[in-house]
């Protein structure tokens, strides 16, 4: 499953601004709160129709193939956030199987979106890419989207590009992570970890089949042979509330929990990579390396104070939950469910944020995008009026996640049940499942 030369080399010619005009042609369009013209050829169903055309000679409509690629990116990855909810709900009513199967379609949907914004289109066995504006090209691979998609990304983590873009889009305290590093080499710094990353996440063919089989069995096989998969109430809910925290923005940043630790951990790898010291082994060192990268950021006194102490762990000294799970195999009989949970967020946070980059290089605003805001907004009953600040909705979570603790601590760990969970949490529970206030909050550019 990995792509031949031709492909490859298409992949590595491919650039962000031939999506980012093909994307700009349709802001009038937009403006008519359409993603793309009704009159589009690929507007329905374009599977179908993209075979029909390639069993019959060939393509008819290169421009539209190519506006319905720069247009979805956005709506596949608010697709992922909305299997992620489902898959949590599904975990929080002790179904790790069904929790699995939705997680790893989040996952797929976020590898999708990645490559969209890219300017790879995914439709089953033909594959397009955006070579410039309003045009495209077909790949050599007929893979099917599963296999294909997997290996355009193990591939496209290996591009210098790639951690170009990973440095623009990861923005803690709202200064990207290409800045923090700028006197270490930018983002050159910090490609080695964001390679890894992108492997650990699930992206790269090395756990790949773990993950497929451990997603076959939760999809195709009756869970009951050989004995039932149960899992623990109480750890299934610290796990679901311990996400939801790292998923917390900030005025300055989508996803300000996740990118701080990102900061943390890249600052401690490459101190490794610098010293062939752990950060651990020696906190007095590290802190002394750490300190002027932080200073250089020109942070206000007390912000300065406060994040120094959390990058060497004097404060928060665990990373989020999503992080140490997002290491461990789907077949793991405890914490499996976790794993491709952690894995499709923490792809999905960099979707999204790949995403919310493609719209502001089109010049789309806020406003824009609002057809697609509000109407995810009341189809999904996240509000009933127009919604004027996005913050609003994590005051939404922050009141959830104070329920949850309450339910925590008035009960001891064997009594958090599934049953009591469900009993005395089915508000939280509903809201828990809601996560496509994150594609509002991440992606409203």
């Amino acid at each position: 499953m990995t792509l031949h030369l031709p492909d490859r080399n298409l992949v590595s010619r491919l650039a962000r601004r031939y999506v980012e005009e093909t994307l700009t042609g349709l802001r009038t369009t937009i403006e008519t709160a359409r993603w793309i013209s009704a009159s589009n050829r690929y507007s329905s169903n374009p599977v179908g129709v993209l075979a029909a055309e390639l069993h019959s000679g060939g393509l008819q409509q290169a421009a539209d193939l190519a506006q319905y690629i720069a247009a979805s990116p956005v709506l596949h990855a608010t697709d992922g956030w909305s299997y992620l909810g489902k898959s949590l709900v599904a975990l929080l009513r002790g179904d790790p199987h069904r929790a699995i199967h939705l997680a790893y379609y989040a996952e797929l949907r976020a590898a999708i979106s990645l490559l969209a914004t890219e300017g790879i289109g995914v439709f089953s066995t033909n594959h397009f890419a955006i070579p410039s504006r309003n045009n495209v090209v077909r790949f050599n691979s007929t893979q099917g989207t599963h296999k294909f998609a997997w290996s355009c990304l193990d591939y496209w983590a290996t591009l210098p590009a790639t951690a170009q873009l990973f440095a623009r889009m990861i923005r803690p305290q709202g200064i990207a992570l290409e800045d923090w590093f700028v006197n270490e080499g930018g983002a050159t710094a910090v490609a080695p970890q964001a390679r890894a990353w992108l492997k650990q996440w699930g992206v790269d063919l090395r756990t790949l089949p773990d993950d497929r089989d451990a997603r076959n069995l939760s999809s195709y096989q009756p869970d009951g042979i050989p004995q039932l998969w149960e899992i623990d109430g109480r750890d299934s809910l610290e796990f679901a509330r311990d996400l939801w925290a790292s998923l917390e923005p900030s005025p300055l940043t989508s996803f300000d929990a996740i990118d701080r630790n990102i900061l943390r951990i890249s600052l401690e790898s490459l101190y490794l990579a610098r010293t062939d010291t752990s950060a651990d082994s020696d906190r007095s060192a590290f802190r002394s390396f750490a300190e002027p990268i932080v200073k250089r950021q020109n942070l206000s006194a007390p912000i300065e104070s406060e994040l120094l102490r959390y990058v060497v762990r004097g404060t928060s000294p665990h990373d989020a939950a999503i992080f140490k799970y997002s290491q461990k195999p789907a077949s793991d009989g405890l914490v499996g469910a976790y794993a491709v949970i952690s894995r499709a967020t923490l792809l999905l946070r960099l979707a999204s944020g790949s995403c919310q980059l493609l719209l502001r290089a089109a010049a789309l605003n806020a406003d824009a995008v609002a057809f697609w805001t509000e109407a995810l907004g009341k189809s999904r009953g996240l509000w009933e009026s127009t919604l004027d600040d996005p913050m609003d909705m994590w005051a939404d979570v922050e009141d959830v996640l104070a329920q949850v603790e309450s339910f925590q601590q008035g009960h001891d760990a064997p009594d958090q049940t599934f049953f009591k969970i469900r009993s005395e949490l089915s508000e939280a529970l509903v809201s828990m499942g809601s996560s496509e206030r994150v594609a509002i909050w991440s992606m409203r550019p």
